[in-house]
């Protein structure tokens, strides 16, 4: 005769196997009632944590320089200090505002009333606590498990993805969560501000047109099984007309054709890629400016697949739910590697290269970006189905209770220890840490305050006398963000839509030094972007710190053309032995004990 399952609710209606032995009562009622527990305040504590080393260091905390701290930094600080403007002057001899569209729109007036380095803070703060709150809701959602919501929300938040972007890849499972509260019709007005909200803190070129194609699939989906999709489709709607109104420049000139000049992006060429290295790299390890760290998660995923896979029809029904949710995230995980290949294969790319407009230089393969949530919503969805089945597994006694509990929590623990070893040591809060304890002289990280160097730059300001918008500078070996940041206006930056009349005028500049190094004439001319003094000693880095020894000889740079952009003065990263040949005039050298960069002055 078969025994009746005889399973125990806790106060918080979770149904937990009966087992016996006071002891493992107490930790199955322990473990329910921790996870029935609504514990979203973890991610305000973890944050209190993770800002201790920002407060003690203030200005000398450390963020990714790269793309960030030399590039998108701008996009907001110009725009903050030019509100409105179609044109703002301080960049490429004046640049139309479109080029300088920063990634959340939101995020602009704290540029506008607080110091950058504190607006970037507030900036920071909204990221990191978007990243775990969302991530909370969503996997609470889901799983119905507030531990795995803290834990999934956890990895999430901490890491290094880059804060300038705004919520463009930290803000997608709180765009999740409320497509998932539309879809149930509940919460709408919630669910629609959050959706409002993550369209002002996104960009739309960056993840924006992938939320709304995996939005509209949603709703093809609703619509395909006959079910209700009104609310979903209202989503939907608000969201695009959040990135028609906070991206119209882009649209008035890219796609209308109401652009004044011919982006510099015409002349881009798309470079191809080997196409199953290239799907299996990506699927492994993700690529530029969206770090997951997953690697080590895959095979534990992968083989928890399986292993649900043949026990399919004797999980329950609430587990099978989830595991058929973990198989949809899989294939769509795998499929964006896969995308990702087909967009870098020869003939997509030489498809790419032999057109005009706004589809030749359209990254679409931006679709990894959403591997960063993608991975953590992943492992969470195959965590819950053992969770649930083994919530679901009825009566079970002595040593089969204690291995019910041990073998979960010890598979986990080998996969997340391990994890989360390497995500710490990759966030802000670890790189941090170690500057504050250690110094810069350890670590070598670059600080705000050392490469922004503001009283560095006064004393150039200083030597040269004039007001900064009476003149233009150049930068040879350094990045112009610091000189922009302080208020001097620059012939060079770096900008991804600037007139591509102004590229060619800037070519003429360095042409001659473009030839006698092929590897810089590419990165130039087949991108541009960077629109730096490219040379055939230093090539194209601009990251010369002083003390390093660099000097400048026989440089072929057309200083007659650099003079008709009205460049004035020219900030070096290595002395110029042979300025007078250039007709350059020495103005002195100049470097702060604090400053990353020592800067040799030269006037035109």
């Amino acid at each position: 005769m078969a025994v009746p399952r005889q399973d125990v609710e806790n106060r918080e209606g979770l149904i937990l196997p009966e087992v016996q032995g006071k002891g493992m009562k107490r930790i199955y009622a322990l473990l329910g009632w921790i996870d029935s527990r609504r514990l979203w305040w973890v991610g305000g504590a973890l944050f209190v944590i993770v800002m201790v080393p920002h407060m003690l260091l203030g200005e000398g905390s450390v963020f990714t320089v790269h793309d960030q701290l030399d590039e998108s930094m701008m996009n907001y600080v110009l725009t903050a200090r030019h509100p409105g403007a179609s044109v703002i002057l301080e960049m490429l001899g004046g640049i139309n505002a479109s080029g300088l569209q920063p990634a959340a729109v939101l995020f602009v007036p704290l540029y506008r009333f607080l110091p950058a380095f504190w607006a970037f803070m507030a900036s920071y703060a909204i990221v990191f606590l978007s990243g775990f709150l969302g991530m909370y809701l969503a996997v609470k959602k889901l799983t119905a498990s507030s531990i795995l919501a803290v834990v999934s929300g956890g990895f999430f938040c901490m890491l290094p993805v880059y804060p300038i972007y705004g919520l463009s890849q930290m803000g997608l499972p709180l765009l999740l969560y409320a497509y998932l509260c539309l879809r149930e019709g509940k919460r709408v007005k919630t669910a629609l501000a959050l959706t409002v909200f993550f369209g002002l803190t996104s960009h739309l070129v960056c993840t924006g047109y992938g939320a709304l194609g995996f939005w509209g699939l949603g709703i093809l989906w609703r619509l395909f099984r006959k079910r209700k999709a009104g609310y979903c489709m209202a989503g939907f709607g608000v969201l695009l007309a959040t990135y028609l109104v906070t991206n119209y420049r882009l649209f008035l000139e890219l796609l209308l054709g109401q652009g004044n000049y011919i982006s510099h992006r015409e002349e881009l060429v798309n470079g191809e890629m080997p196409f199953w290295e290239t799907v299996w790299d990506v699927f492994q390890n993700s690529a530029q400016h969206a770090p997951s760290y997953h690697r080590g998660m895959i095979l534990p995923i992968v083989l928890g697949l399986l292993v649900f896979g043949c026990l399919y029809h004797r999980l329950c029904a609430e587990a099978r739910e989830d595991y058929q949710r973990a198989l949809i995230g899989m294939a769509a995980l795998a499929g964006i590697a896969v995308f990702y290949g087909i967009c870098k294969s020869k003939p997509v790319v030489d498809w790419k290269n032999s057109i005009s407009g706004s589809l030749r230089y359209f990254q679409a393969e931006r679709l990894y970006w959403f591997y960063p949530a993608g991975w953590y919503l992943e492992l969470a969805l195959v965590c819950s189905v053992w969770r649930r089945q083994l919530c679901a597994a009825g009566r079970i006694h002595g040593p089969a209770a204690l291995s019910r509990i041990l073998l979960p929590v010890l598979a986990l623990a080998a996969v997340g220890i391990p994890h989360a070893d390497t995500v710490l040591r990759n966030s802000y809060f670890y790189m941090n840490m170690s500057q504050y304890i250690n110094g810069p002289g350890v670590t070598g990280y670059i600080s705000w305050k050392s490469f922004y160097a503001e009283e560095l730059m006064a004393q150039l300001e200083e030597a040269i006398g004039l007001e900064p918008a009476s003149y233009r500078v150049a930068h040879l070996g350094i990045s112009p963000a610091p000189a922009l940041m302080h208020g001097f206006y620059t012939v060079d930056g770096y900008s991804n839509n600037y007139p591509l009349e102004y590229k060619h005028r800037f070519r003429q500049v360095i042409g001659a030094e473009l030839d006698k190094n092929a590897e810089c004439a590419v990165y130039f001319d087949t991108w541009g972007s960077r629109c730096y003094l490219f040379n055939a000693l230093t090539g194209n880095y601009w990251m010369l710190k002083k003390g390093s020894g660099i000097q400048y000889e026989g440089l072929l740079f057309d200083m007659e053309a650099l003079r008709e952009l009205g460049c004035r003065y020219l900030f070096s990263g290595g002395e110029i032995s042979d300025a007078k040949r250039l007709g350059l005039t020495f103005m002195g050298y100049y470097e702060t004990e604090d400053s990353y960069w020592g800067i040799w002055l030269y006037a035109l």
